[in-house]
């Protein structure tokens, strides 16, 4: 009897020992050489699969994202009518040397309309998860469901959910990165590579983690659906935590000042300027859960708000404020832009809407401001064309004269009511309804504060076109238009829960502030003329870029 209880208990430890070994045969052995990457740096995976077998590296964050996360009221609403509570690694990247199992190369077509709006581009096109071989959905890590990769799936394709959730900037105007395999002719593995000894098993991936991910991101790393481990994704010099992007602030603040110096000598088009600088070279993105229009425009209006201050107080002092005029204007437009703009603006101005009707706002105003700034739309208006001549005359006899250029002031007459108020300015007649100011500015107060802007784009058309005033006189009032739509409108996003990155949206008013004092004094040194075409080119610029008409500004 003992000896065969020795022959059983040694039968079960050999059957141990064999089935130990057999496992450890088929785990692949992984090393994580770079476990601590920078922000955009190379992660890079060596190790041995079964000999044979293809490799599945799946890289994707360990803290999972549900529609119920999401920090905007908007966005949790609309993600969760798609997609319930599924939960998603919000970062998913999978390097694979089967490629056609998860995705298919497929040419698109992008853009509006008809050319040059629109263009071609190639991309690496998900597969549904029906289209996906059975023993391969076993080796995508956190992700193991239909609805998990529908959603994954959304957050890469769609623009809304690039924007919102992944965060990672689509390629060509294509789709993020996903599904990669190291050909080096598509543009979705550039910096990938990759290599695989299938008589072995063993491989080599590497691969630039994007530059957008927050510092201490943890990511879980899987071969062939076994957690090989962890990595740390590293900060790359200073992080605005809610505007979700790498900058150093001193760029932010020197560029604020040279837009608030151009926001205040123009009077318009400072939050135009300041949203192309946000997304274009801050790159402005949001948390995770917040559309990127959605952070880019409460931190916009910080310029807007801080800019007009010390530019309204040097007109004040010149005599250029026509008070009455900016105090019913700027009532309407409290109103329009606090209660209705920013509340519809959240849900129906996505950033790929946002970028595309903002840039036809500029292509109407280079068209506006070029034609006012002709001889004949001049010559039209009278007064504009007599205080034209009379700022050409005070230029040439200061300087002639060897002092310093002293402007026109505004004069105001007595006798006002609600449909009339009347006022001079550098002995030219001028007038202004109080209820239509209040209404309009309710209408722009709505419009700007919704694409997160001062509205200076329409205040000063508005002023030069439908009041008849010259520019001298439009801009201390559009600053002062600014200033009720950023009050407004910052007011209304944070109620509603979307925070300004408040770091950046202080860079940015102090250097509009100081941008501000600048801006006068440059202001009075330049022609009318010059200071609508100067705004007009920037403007066309600023349209030719949001609307993907030029195919190197894409």
């Amino acid at each position: 009897m003992r000896t065969r209880g020795r022959m059983l208990k040694t039968m079960v430890m050999m059957g141990m020992m064999l089935l130990w070994c057999a496992t450890s045969w088929a785990a692949p052995a992984v090393t994580i050489k770079t476990l601590t990457p920078k922000a955009g740096d190379l992660l890079e995976v060596t190790g041995t699969i079964a000999p044979g077998e293809e490799l599945y590296l799946v890289v994707s964050s360990s803290q999972l994202f549900k529609a119920a996360d999401s920090p905007g009221s908007q966005e949790a609403s609309k993600l969760g009518k798609k997609f319930g509570a599924t939960e998603i690694p919000p970062i998913f990247y999978a390097v694979t040397s089967n490629p056609s199992a998860l995705a298919t190369p497929k040419v698109v077509s992008k853009g509006q309309w008809f050319a040059p709006f629109k263009w071609d581009v190639e991309v690496n096109k998900i597969k549904d998860w029906d289209a996906i071989p059975e023993d391969v959905k076993s080796k995508l890590g956190d992700v193991a469901t239909a609805a998990q990769w529908k959603f994954l799936t959304f957050t890469h394709e769609d623009k809304f959910g690039i924007n919102t959730v992944s965060k990672e900037r689509p390629l060509g105007g294509g789709n993020a990165r996903m599904i990669m395999d190291g050909d080096a002719s598509k543009n979705w593995n550039k910096d990938v590579s990759l290599t695989l000894d299938k008589t072995t098993g063993e491989f080599t991936a590497a691969f630039k983690v994007s530059r957008r991910i927050a510092p201490e991101t943890s990511l879980s790393v899987f071969v062939n659906g076994e957690k090989a481990g962890e990595a740390s994704i590293q900060k790359r010099g200073f992080y605005f935590r809610i505007g979700g992007t790498y900058m150093n602030p001193l760029v932010v603040f020197i560029g604020a000042i040279i837009i608030g110096c151009m926001f205040v000598i123009v009077g318009a088009a400072g939050g135009l300027f300041t949203a192309a600088f946000q997304i274009t070279l801050i790159g402005t993105q949001g948390m995770v859960g917040v559309n990127a229009a959605n952070a880019v425009k409460p931190t916009n209006l910080f310029l807007s708000l801080c800019s007009p201050i010390t530019g309204v107080y040097s007109y004040f002092k010149e005599g250029r404020f026509a008070w009455p005029v900016a105090l019913f204007f700027v009532a309407g437009i409290l109103l329009g832009a606090f209660w209705i703009g920013p509340t519809y603006s959240a849900k129906y101005l996505p950033m790929k809407a946002y970028k595309f009707y903002l840039g036809f706002f500029c292509l109407l105003l280079f068209i506006k401001l070029w034609y006012e700034s002709t001889q004949k739309s001049i010559n039209k208006n009278k007064a504009v064309k007599a205080i034209v001549k009379k700022f050409d005359a005070e230029m040439a006899a200061a300087k002639r004269e060897g002092r310093a250029l002293e402007m026109g002031k505004v004069a105001l007459e007595k006798g006002w009511s609600a449909t009339s108020l009347r006022f001079s300015f550098w002995g030219e007649a001028f007038h202004a309804n109080p209820i239509a100011l209040f209404f309009g500015g309710i209408f722009i107060g709505c419009v700007a504060s919704a694409f997160g802007v001062g509205g200076g784009f329409m205040l000063v058309p508005f002023m030069t076109t439908v009041m008849g005033y010259p520019m001298y006189l439009a801009v201390p009032i559009s600053l002062c238009g600014t200033f009720g739509t950023s009050v407004g409108g910052i007011s209304r996003y944070v109620l509603s829960g979307y925070s300004p990155d408040w770091i950046m949206a202080a860079l940015i008013a102090f250097g509009a502030i100081i941008g501000g004092k600048i801006g006068p004094k440059i202001q009075k040194k330049l022609p009318e003329i010059f200071l609508k075409r100067a705004l007009a080119l920037i403007l066309l610029i600023v349209f030719l870029k949001y609307t993907n008409a030029i195919p190197f500004l894409r």
